[in-house]
């Protein structure tokens, strides 16, 4: 829930009333804390605020914090303890042990699988207590009692052991070094020495493996963990993700097994990391070194492709395998540090307004040297004449407040765009997940959540319906829209119906006819680039300015009546479809010979 940053909507102070209400709520939901305990946590004469905030997954939430620390959040009824909480009180949850690399795995969003759980007793029905599927529960490094998660048991104490302790164990709610805990004072967790359950020296090795093979780590020896559990606990550094890395690098340089280290390390690299840490470069050396004055505002996607590519040394930059998926995500997270700033030029169509080469994160970089063929809006000229990618348009349906509910279910939040296959995809795993299909597999048993998106009110009793029925009322839900996209770069989605390019004639003073081109900005199609292409081919006057319509981007002026040219290179070398362009019939009519 907190592993992306969140939006703080509001922040208001606590009054004494609701003070004493929230904790009489700690002290129903957690018995265990006295009343002195439960008085130090929600003080009665310091500073504490309430903040709404908007998680990435779109969950509204209400932080209570102390001073500047999150103490608890508050959703879907019910509060749940921060790290920072469960420090003071180690033992205000039921907890589960794990090894530092599983910690890790956690860190990035991994569930607790049960391999990787250290028990405190023998196995039996009972090791876990009388504890039971929804339950909350704390998550611990071995030797240190402070927690460093919360989560949520996903099977009953008595499941877990007739399960033979494999599968998922807890869902992770919130942890060290997610938004949460950065939104606090970035303390780290205290030092409380817990003693480890000894077992036989093979059967610790055993733990450790299946540890490791439950997140996908290797298999690592006991000395190695007590070294990376010694940096977790000790380190003073405030960014728990250096901590990892540098408790990673310390186990791997002091590793005594027979392994080469050369071909661990390659093991142990992460393809998601590399692509982010690429990204970021290129990123870096463009603001810092490409971006003039003059190129500014500039489209998102010519940002990517003309101003990084460059200095990507070869390698393809594949936002679907970063950690960012989008380029849009990607570039917001710059503009959160501070490096840009963007503004949505048009519906849909994103521009860099901004740029701060005096950041910090600039100082030192090293640009290295590319090859000087031509930049900005030079390349994209180049690029446009001599390998230009027609674009591809493709109908998609975006999840919007109205079926935001079932997709949320299936993994999908707010504003994310499907084929119409995948729509399917969707349905159909959601019936069988839930076992909605009746026996004559023809029709379907409509649960509360698919009634309340796909019913009409006069069907308002309604409670099965046909499979081809059902996928078509969940696609006509949705809003349509149309993904554009050109070879390897990743597709700008427009939301809705899709205004065509305008090819209009005017006149202007000394009665003299000029051709405007509007909208080619929702077609991802720059216009310095469009305009100069043209320039060169019809040795014509061609300027770039603001449209006359509100809100609209910018316009392409060309002297005299260009409409059959302009028509011919958005058809046949951009490949746009007929239909989205519009006023070809004002072309100035050929001369009979």
């Amino acid at each position: 829930m907190f592993l992306k940053p969140f939006r703080v909507k509001t922040q208001t102070s606590i009054k004494a009333s609701d003070r004493k209400k929230l904790r009489t709520d700690i002290q129903d939901q957690f018995p265990s804390l006295s009343d002195e305990d439960v008085t130090k946590l929600i003080p009665a004469k310091e500073e504490m605020m309430s903040v709404k905030i908007n998680t990435h997954g779109d969950d509204n939430v209400i932080l209570y914090c102390a001073g500047k620390v999150p103490v608890f959040y508050h959703i879907f009824k019910s509060l749940f303890p921060t790290v920072y909480t469960m420090w003071q009180h180690p033992d205000i949850l039921p907890s589960f042990r794990t090894w530092p690399p599983v910690f890790e795995k956690l860190q990035k969003g991994a569930d607790l699988m049960l391999p990787g759980v250290i028990p405190d007793n023998q196995p039996s029905p009972k090791m876990f207590g009388n504890l039971q599927k929804g339950d909350l529960v704390s998550v611990k490094i071995a030797g240190n009692k402070a927690p460093v998660a919360l989560g949520k048991a996903l099977l009953s104490g008595e499941d877990m052991y007739m399960s033979g302790l494999r599968g998922k164990g807890v869902q992770v709610l919130h942890i060290l070094g997610d938004s949460l805990w950065d939104h606090g004072d970035r303390s780290t967790p205290p030092s409380i020495p817990e003693a480890v359950p000894q077992a036989d020296e093979e059967d610790n090795v055993e733990d450790i493996e299946s540890a490791s093979d439950a997140t996908g780590n290797e298999a690592l020896d006991s000395d190695r963990h007590l070294e990376q559990l010694e940096s977790l606990d000790i380190s003073e550094q405030t960014n728990c993700q250096e901590e990892a890395s540098i408790a990673a690098a310390a186990s791997t340089s002091e590793c005594t097994n027979d392994e080469d280290p050369g071909e661990e390390e390659e093991e142990e690299k992460d393809p998601v990391a590399e692509m982010d840490a690429l990204l970021s470069f290129c990123f870096a050396c463009a603001v810092k070194s490409r971006i003039k004055k003059g190129d500014l505002p500039l489209l998102t996607s010519h940002f990517f492709r003309n101003f990084m590519q460059p200095f990507s040394g070869g390698k393809q930059m594949d936002l679907k395998k970063s950690s960012f998926k989008k380029l849009s995500k990607f570039l917001q997270a710059k503009v959160n540090e501070g490096y840009i700033t963007m503004k949505e030029q048009s519906k849909g169509v994103d521009v860099i307004t901004e740029v701060d080469k005096s950041h910090l994160g600039l100082r030192d970089l090293q640009i290295p040297e590319v090859t000087e063929e031509s930049t900005g809006a030079d390349a994209a000229v180049v690029g446009e004449t001599d390998t230009f990618v027609p674009l591809t348009f493709t109908d998609v349906y975006c999840i919007n407040g109205a079926t935001q509910d079932f997709f949320r279910e299936l993994g999908y939040s707010k504003g994310e765009a499907l084929l119409i296959s995948e729509v399917r995809e969707c349905v159909t795993e959601y019936i069988k997940r839930n076992s909605l299909q009746r026996e004559d597999k023809k029709t379907v048993t409509l649960d509360p959540i698919l009634a309340h998106i796909i019913l009409k009110p006069a069907e308002g009793d309604l409670d099965r319906m046909a499979w081809e029925q059902v996928i078509n009322r969940m696609v006509g839900k949705m809003q349509a829209s149309v993904a554009i996209s050109s070879g390897n770069e990743p597709p700008t989605v427009k939301k809705g119906k899709l205004d065509p390019i305008k090819i209009i004639t005017a006149m202007r003073a000394s009665n003299k006819k000029v051709t405007l081109v509007e909208n080619l900005e929702d077609f991802g199609i720059d216009v310095r680039v469009f305009a100069r292409l043209v320039q060169k081919a019809v040795a014509c006057s061609c300027s770039v300015s603001q449209s006359e319509q509100k809100n609209k981007g910018q316009s392409v002026t060309i002297q005299g009546n260009q409409v059959a040219f302009v028509g011919k290179v958005l058809l046949e070398k951009y490949k746009i479809p007929r239909r989205y362009v519009t006023g070809l019939e004002s072309a100035a009519k050929q001369k009979k010979r």
